[in-house]
Order: C-alpha cells, then sequence, then structure tokens
C-alpha cells in the first residue's frame, strides 16, 4: 500500500498521470520538505511534470509552500511540504472492550477522538455510537474549513466469532449474526468506508506515521485483547488473498494441545489476572496509569508471554528473512520497552542456527495505532501509489 519513495520510479505517460500524483505526494509525505528538483530527482520524474503535480496539489490545498532556502548560487529553493489540514480522515476502532473513533489531518494528528468502553461489543450499540461521534465532528469549524477525505473502520477479524472466548452473553453472540454491520457503519459515517482487520491498520499506521518505513520487509506484531499482526513486504503493506496476512496470532504454539498464540501472548490473559485480584476486566482501558498500579501483573505477563513471542517471531524470520520486527500494542511505552527487552532475552535462548540475525523494534504510535491506523486507510486509497495503476493503465 505503501513504499520509501526511492524504490519506486514514476512514468511520464499521460495515462499514468494519478499514479505520478500519488507517487509526488507521497515523497514529500516520507522526505519531508522537498524542491521540485529534488522531488524530480527521488521520483525519476522530469523537471515539468513535477512541476505540473506540484502547482496542482498547491491549488488544491494537499501542499504548501515552506521558506524559501538561500544556497550559494542561483535562485533560493523553495521547498514544498504537506499541507496538514488539506484533508481529513475519520477513523473507526471496533475492539472488543471498546470503540475508538478520531478525527484527524494528513499528517496523523488527531484533532478529535471519542471513546465507548464496554465488557462486549455489541453492534447496534457500537453503530449508534459512531453516528453521535460523525455529527459531533461535523460541527466543528475545521470540518467545515478543510475537506473530508473519507473514513477507514478497522475491527478484529471475525469480532463477532470470538466473542463466546470472552463470555459473550448469548444475545450478542446472534446479534452478530442477524446485522449487516459494515452496512450499519456505512450508514453510520455517512459514506461508504475502506475496511481493514485491525492489526494490519495498525501496521499501516506505523508505516505511514511511524519509524518503520526504514525497514522494508518486516513483520509488525500488535497486542491487544489479542495479539495480532501485519506484514510489510517491499515497502508495501501486504494483505495476502483474504487480508489476513500477518495473523500470528493463530500460530500454534505446542504439538500436543492446540493452543496457539492468542492464548499465550494476548492482553485477556492480564485481564484475567486483574479479575482474579479483584479489578474489573475494562480497568486497563479506562485508565492508563492502572498499568503502573498494577505493575506486579503486568510484569508477571510480561514474563509469560515472551517466550512464546519469541517463537514467533523466530519462525517468521527463518521464513521470510526479514529487516526486523516491530513490537507495539495497546499499552504504555514503558510496557513496550520492557516487553521488547523481554522478547530480545527468549529469543537468544533459541536454537536460531541458520537464521539471521533481525533487529526487534518497539512501535511508536501504542494504543493509537489501530484508530490513527484506520484513519489512514481513506488516505491511503486515496493518496497512496500502486504499481498495480500501471498495469491497468
Amino acid at each position: 500500500m505503501i513504499s520509501p519513495a526511492g524504490d519506486k520510479r514514476g512514468s511520464n505517460q499521460v495515462a499514468v498521470r494519478q499514479y505520478n500524483e500519488r507517487l509526488v505526494l507521497q515523497t514529500v509525505r516520507i522526505k519531508g520538505p522537498s524542491s521540485k528538483a529534488q522531488i524530480a530527482r527521488y521520483t525519476g520524474l522530469t523537471a515539468q511534470t513535477v512541476a505540473g503535480i506540484i502547482s496542482e496539489f498547491e491549488d488544491e490545498g494537499l501542499l504548501r509552500r515552506g521558506q524559501a532556502l538561500k544556497g550559494k548560487v542561483g535562485q533560493p529553493s523553495i521547498p514544498f511540504e504537506l499541507n496538514p489540514n488539506g484533508g481529513l480522515a475519520i477513523g473507526v476502532h471496533i475492539g472488543r472492550r471498546s470503540t475508538e473513533v478520531v478525527l484527524t489531518n494528513l499528517t496523523g494528528n488527531i484533532l478529535a477522538r471519542k471513546q465507548d468502553v464496554y465488557l462486549h461489543p455489541d453492534p447496534v450499540k457500537i453503530a449508534r455510537f459512531v453516528r453521535g461521534c460523525r455529527r459531533q465532528f461535523s460541527r466543528r469549524q475545521i470540518m467545515k474549513d478543510s475537506p473530508l477525505i473519507g473514513a477507514g473502520v478497522c475491527e478484529p477479524s471475525g469480532i463477532g466469532g470470538w466473542q463466546a472466548k470472552l463470555g459473550a452473553p448469548q444475545a450478542i453472540l446472534d446479534a452478530w449474526q442477524k446485522v449487516d454491520f459494515h452496512a450499519m457503519l456505512d450508514d453510520a459515517l455517512d459514506s461508504p468506508a475502506v475496511y481493514c482487520n485491525d492489526a494490519s491498520a495498525a501496521c499501516a499506521a506505523e508505516l505511514l506515521f511511524g519509524d518503520s518505513d526504514r525497514l522494508p520487509n518486516h513483520l509488525y506484531v500488535y497486542i491487544g485483547s489479542f495479539v495480532g499482526g501485519g506484514l510489510v513486504i517491499n515497502g508495501n503493506l501486504f494483505l495476502g488473498r483474504t487480508g489476513n496476512a500477518g495473523a500470528i496470532g493463530s500460530l500454534p504454539m505446542r504439538r500436543a494441545d492446540p493452543l496457539q498464540l492468542i492464548d499465550c501472548a494476548s492482553l485477556i490473559q492480564l485481564e484475567a489476572a486483574l479479575v482474579e485480584n479483584g479489578q474489573g476486566a475494562t480497568a486497563l482501558w479506562q485508565d492508563a496509569s492502572a498499568w503502573a498500579t498494577h505493575r506486579p501483573l503486568v510484569e508477571h505477563w510480561i514474563t509469560s508471554a515472551a517466550p512464546s513471542l519469541a517463537m514467533a517471531v523466530t519462525s517468521a524470520t527463518a521464513l521470510l528473512e526479514l529487516d526486523g520486527v516491530v513490537v507495539d500494542g495497546a499499552f504504555p511505552d514503558w510496557v513496550c520497552s520492557a516487553l521488547c527487552d523481554a522478547i530480545r532475552a527468549e529469543c537468544e535462548t533459541l536454537n536460531q542456527e541458520g537464521i539471521s540475525p533481525t533487529p526487534l523494534f518497539a512501535g511508536r504510535l501504542g494504543q493509537d495505532a489501530r484508530a490513527l491506523g484506520s484513519a489512514a486507510l481513506p488516505l491511503l486509497s486515496n493518496f497512496s501509489p500502486d504499481h498495480q495503476s500501471l498495469l491497468k493503465a
């Protein structure tokens, strides 16, 4: 869905103008403020083609001029950068414990946010909440001043089917079977949304707004109520045949029983420990300070989860020879850092004969990754270059 600018070359043919336009926009996003000459050099497009595209984007408000830079020779160089408020996107993250709706601009700044925390997700109530958020956002001045590019929705794959594992009442299990949930959400958002599973959306957010675009081939691991993942190949978010590539939560852990990674390295196990100690299952989602309050339980969960995560990332590395692994989750930075340290330590205990050493990094977005990822979906859909468009032209 998105690649480092240096890995793609444009075309000057009229038939692929849209591809070239998207390539220029992505180049500015990745490289930062850039002059027309720099953009032409990065993309391989002619100076004339770049000048025409830049002029069009200026008129549309997608790009703006930065402060002129004086060089030793000739006229000052004028850099162009993304105009943060040149477009807006609504992102909806539907989780097993909460739904979050955000309004973002082109550079991933969250301008408005609403969250609803629950014990079990009810599709009718979620759609009603999303509709209310859409109406509240529409009254903000920024939505009157900037165009809405679109809306994106991310959710766990088969969210209705997993509710039995979380102990949901039969009425909620039945509700998921009876409704056309995506149609309800499209109606609530007042437009068709772009849909994606939550872990892949979080991976897209890290790729678009984080630092992982420096890793052309990497596994992204995101730990929420259940652990999941995304896969980046050649700088693109690789979704696979059914859109579920990188679903490491389904990896088997032991030959003798049906345990999967989700049974060993998900936050649902930490929730269960909290309940056993007299706390509510939603405590972690309602108050960020709860993580520090329950530090002994959190550290025990890290110690328990790290061995299984180490096996998963080592297996992925052996199969794909990755440039790196990025780990993030719905927890504070200190938890992510401690978990990454524990995974690295566990990896060193495994037999890695024949496997190239692979660095492991902490993600940058944490709790915001999935909501930001959902908002990124319409941005990627509208502005990210896709080599398939060259084949169709």
